[in-house]
Protein backbone atom coordinates (compact mmCIF):
# COMPACT_ATOMS: atom_id res chain seq x y z
CA UNK A 1 0.00 0.00 0.00
CA UNK A 2 1.21 3.43 -1.18
CA UNK A 3 2.58 5.91 1.97
CA UNK A 4 0.51 8.97 2.05
CA UNK A 5 2.02 11.91 3.31
CA UNK A 6 1.34 15.71 5.21
CA UNK A 7 1.26 19.16 3.44
CA UNK A 8 3.53 21.35 5.96
CA UNK A 9 1.12 24.49 5.20
CA UNK A 10 -1.48 23.27 5.98
CA UNK A 11 -1.46 19.84 7.33
CA UNK A 12 -3.48 18.16 4.46
CA UNK A 13 -3.01 14.30 4.45
CA UNK A 14 -3.08 13.08 0.61
CA UNK A 15 -1.29 10.20 -1.54
CA UNK A 16 1.83 11.20 -3.58
CA UNK A 17 0.27 12.23 -7.12
CA UNK A 18 -2.92 14.29 -4.84
CA UNK A 19 -0.10 16.00 -2.67
CA UNK A 20 1.57 17.55 -6.05
CA UNK A 21 -2.05 18.95 -7.71
CA UNK A 22 -2.63 20.04 -3.77
CA UNK A 23 0.16 22.62 -3.43
CA UNK A 24 0.15 23.69 -6.98
CA UNK A 25 -3.72 24.85 -6.49
CA UNK A 26 -3.43 25.69 -2.75
CA UNK A 27 0.20 27.16 -2.03
CA UNK A 28 1.25 28.76 -5.32
CA UNK A 29 1.12 32.57 -4.47
CA UNK A 30 3.89 35.26 -3.51
CA UNK A 31 6.29 37.58 -5.73
CA UNK A 32 9.43 34.96 -5.43
CA UNK A 33 9.43 32.07 -8.85
CA UNK A 34 10.60 28.74 -8.13
CA UNK A 35 10.25 25.11 -9.14
CA UNK A 36 8.31 22.76 -7.25
CA UNK A 37 10.45 19.41 -6.85
CA UNK A 38 9.82 15.86 -6.21
CA UNK A 39 11.90 13.76 -4.56
CA UNK A 40 11.63 9.80 -4.03
CA UNK A 41 13.79 7.28 -2.94
CA UNK A 42 15.10 5.52 -6.15
CA UNK A 43 14.13 1.89 -5.28
CA UNK A 44 11.41 2.70 -2.43
CA UNK A 45 9.18 5.56 -3.98
CA UNK A 46 7.44 5.47 -0.85
CA UNK A 47 9.72 7.70 0.56
CA UNK A 48 8.74 11.16 -1.28
CA UNK A 49 9.21 14.67 -0.80
CA UNK A 50 8.04 17.81 -2.43
CA UNK A 51 9.66 21.19 -2.00
CA UNK A 52 10.36 24.20 -3.68
CA UNK A 53 13.78 25.84 -4.78
CA UNK A 54 13.93 29.25 -6.59
CA UNK A 55 14.91 29.68 -9.77
CA UNK A 56 18.23 31.69 -9.33
CA UNK A 57 19.41 29.12 -7.19
CA UNK A 58 21.70 26.33 -7.92
CA UNK A 59 21.67 22.38 -7.52
CA UNK A 60 24.34 22.93 -4.44
CA UNK A 61 21.19 24.53 -2.52
CA UNK A 62 19.15 21.20 -3.73
CA UNK A 63 22.45 18.76 -2.32
CA UNK A 64 22.29 20.84 1.02
CA UNK A 65 19.09 20.07 2.02
CA UNK A 66 19.02 16.16 0.69
CA UNK A 67 22.16 15.68 3.17
CA UNK A 68 19.99 17.84 6.04
CA UNK A 69 16.66 15.80 5.61
CA UNK A 70 17.74 12.40 4.37
CA UNK A 71 21.37 11.45 3.79
CA UNK A 72 24.17 12.96 5.67
CA UNK A 73 26.88 10.58 7.65
CA UNK A 74 30.31 10.85 7.59
CA UNK A 75 30.77 13.40 4.94
CA UNK A 76 30.54 11.17 2.40
CA UNK A 77 30.91 12.53 -1.46
CA UNK A 78 27.23 13.37 -4.01
CA UNK A 79 26.64 13.99 -7.55
CA UNK A 80 23.97 14.57 -9.54
CA UNK A 81 23.61 12.79 -12.44
CA UNK A 82 21.62 12.73 -15.78
CA UNK A 83 21.35 10.08 -19.10
CA UNK A 84 24.68 8.75 -16.95
CA UNK A 85 26.51 12.09 -17.34
CA UNK A 86 27.46 14.52 -13.81
CA UNK A 87 25.64 17.25 -13.73
CA UNK A 88 27.70 20.07 -12.06
CA UNK A 89 26.04 21.45 -8.38
CA UNK A 90 27.01 24.88 -9.63
CA UNK A 91 24.08 24.40 -12.78
CA UNK A 92 21.12 26.97 -12.14
CA UNK A 93 17.97 25.54 -11.40
CA UNK A 94 16.64 28.11 -14.62
CA UNK A 95 18.02 26.32 -17.05
CA UNK A 96 15.69 22.66 -15.94
CA UNK A 97 12.37 22.26 -17.93
CA UNK A 98 9.47 20.92 -16.40
CA UNK A 99 9.30 17.28 -16.53
CA UNK A 100 13.70 17.03 -16.42
CA UNK A 101 14.64 14.40 -14.25
CA UNK A 102 17.99 13.76 -12.18
CA UNK A 103 19.84 10.78 -10.28
CA UNK A 104 21.08 12.11 -7.30
CA UNK A 105 23.80 9.83 -5.28
CA UNK A 106 24.87 10.14 -1.66
CA UNK A 107 27.95 8.12 -1.02
CA UNK A 108 30.09 6.64 -3.38
CA UNK A 109 30.01 3.12 -1.53
CA UNK A 110 26.98 2.13 0.25
CA UNK A 111 25.12 4.32 -2.10
CA UNK A 112 21.84 6.85 -1.60
CA UNK A 113 19.46 7.15 -4.96
CA UNK A 114 17.65 9.36 -5.02
CA UNK A 115 15.23 10.79 -8.07
CA UNK A 116 14.72 14.26 -9.00
CA UNK A 117 11.66 15.47 -11.11
CA UNK A 118 10.82 19.36 -11.62
CA UNK A 119 8.00 18.95 -11.42
CA UNK A 120 6.17 22.47 -12.12
CA UNK A 121 6.99 25.65 -11.84
CA UNK A 122 5.62 27.28 -8.62
CA UNK A 123 5.65 30.80 -6.94
CA UNK A 124 5.70 31.61 -2.86
CA UNK A 125 7.13 34.86 -0.91
CA UNK A 126 10.75 35.26 -0.32
CA UNK A 127 12.24 32.39 2.37
CA UNK A 128 15.55 33.18 4.36
CA UNK A 129 16.22 29.37 3.36
CA UNK A 130 16.33 28.56 -0.17
CA UNK A 131 14.90 25.24 -0.15
CA UNK A 132 11.71 25.27 1.61
CA UNK A 133 9.52 21.30 2.28
CA UNK A 134 6.39 21.69 1.60
CA UNK A 135 5.64 18.14 1.36
CA UNK A 136 6.65 14.90 3.12
CA UNK A 137 5.77 10.77 3.71
CA UNK A 138 4.71 10.08 6.89
CA UNK A 139 6.85 7.01 8.88
CA UNK A 140 6.40 3.48 7.29
CA UNK A 141 5.14 2.32 10.33
CA UNK A 142 7.56 -1.10 10.47
CA UNK A 143 6.30 -3.75 12.82
CA UNK A 144 8.80 -5.62 15.69
CA UNK A 145 9.58 -8.85 13.74
CA UNK A 146 9.33 -10.42 17.13
CA UNK A 147 6.28 -8.93 19.03
CA UNK A 148 4.82 -7.07 16.23
CA UNK A 149 5.04 -4.02 18.18
CA UNK A 150 6.43 -0.51 16.42
CA UNK A 151 9.67 -1.04 15.36
CA UNK A 152 12.62 1.21 16.72
CA UNK A 153 15.22 -0.34 15.24
CA UNK A 154 16.23 -2.17 12.16
CA UNK A 155 19.46 -4.06 11.47
CA UNK A 156 21.82 -2.73 9.46
CA UNK A 157 23.37 -5.90 8.48
CA UNK A 158 21.08 -8.56 8.01
CA UNK A 159 17.56 -6.62 7.69
CA UNK A 160 14.69 -7.37 10.42
CA UNK A 161 13.29 -4.71 12.71
CA UNK A 162 12.98 -4.61 16.46
CA UNK A 163 11.37 -2.56 19.31
CA UNK A 164 12.75 -1.26 22.06
CA UNK A 165 11.46 -4.32 23.97
CA UNK A 166 13.12 -6.88 21.66
CA UNK A 167 16.24 -5.03 20.85
CA UNK A 168 18.03 -7.89 23.16
CA UNK A 169 16.94 -10.22 20.95
CA UNK A 170 19.09 -9.42 17.81
CA UNK A 171 22.34 -11.39 17.92
CA UNK A 172 24.25 -8.41 16.61
CA UNK A 173 23.55 -5.56 18.69
CA UNK A 174 26.23 -3.28 17.19
CA UNK A 175 24.20 -3.68 13.98
CA UNK A 176 21.30 -2.02 15.07
CA UNK A 177 20.47 1.63 13.48
CA UNK A 178 17.58 4.03 14.71
CA UNK A 179 14.59 3.70 12.00
CA UNK A 180 14.34 6.87 10.35
CA UNK A 181 11.98 8.29 7.63
CA UNK A 182 14.85 8.22 4.77
CA UNK A 183 16.03 6.25 1.95
CA UNK A 184 19.07 5.78 4.04
CA UNK A 185 17.18 3.99 6.58
CA UNK A 186 19.44 1.14 8.04
CA UNK A 187 22.53 2.52 5.91
CA UNK A 188 26.09 2.73 6.90
CA UNK A 189 26.07 5.69 10.61
CA UNK A 190 23.48 7.15 9.09
CA UNK A 191 20.63 7.98 11.77
CA UNK A 192 18.64 11.57 10.77
CA UNK A 193 20.58 13.18 13.42
CA UNK A 194 20.10 16.78 10.61
CA UNK A 195 16.60 16.20 10.41
CA UNK A 196 15.34 18.53 11.39
CA UNK A 197 11.68 18.47 9.25
CA UNK A 198 9.19 16.42 11.78
CA UNK A 199 5.60 16.78 10.75
CA UNK A 200 2.87 18.84 13.94
CA UNK A 201 -0.72 18.35 13.15
CA UNK A 202 -0.91 21.25 15.73
CA UNK A 203 1.81 23.68 14.20
CA UNK A 204 0.63 23.05 10.78
CA UNK A 205 -3.31 23.79 10.69
CA UNK A 206 -2.94 26.64 13.19
CA UNK A 207 -0.90 28.72 10.87
CA UNK A 208 -2.27 30.61 7.81
CA UNK A 209 -0.33 29.58 4.41
CA UNK A 210 2.11 33.28 4.12
CA UNK A 211 2.29 32.95 7.66
CA UNK A 212 3.49 29.90 7.86
CA UNK A 213 5.86 29.95 4.85
CA UNK A 214 7.94 32.92 6.51
CA UNK A 215 8.21 30.52 10.04
CA UNK A 216 9.48 27.59 8.00
CA UNK A 217 12.04 29.24 6.97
Amino acid sequence: MAINGNCFICGKNAAKAAMKNHVMKEHSSGEEECYLIKAEGAYDKDYWLFFTVPLASSLSEVDDFLREIWCECCGHLSAFRSGGSEVGKSKKITTFAKGDKLLYEYDFGSTTEILLTFADKISRAKQREKVLLLARNEPHGDSCDSCSAPADYVNAWEGGYFCEACADNCEDEGALMPIVNSPRSGVCGYDGELDRWTFDAKKELSASSETHFRNLA
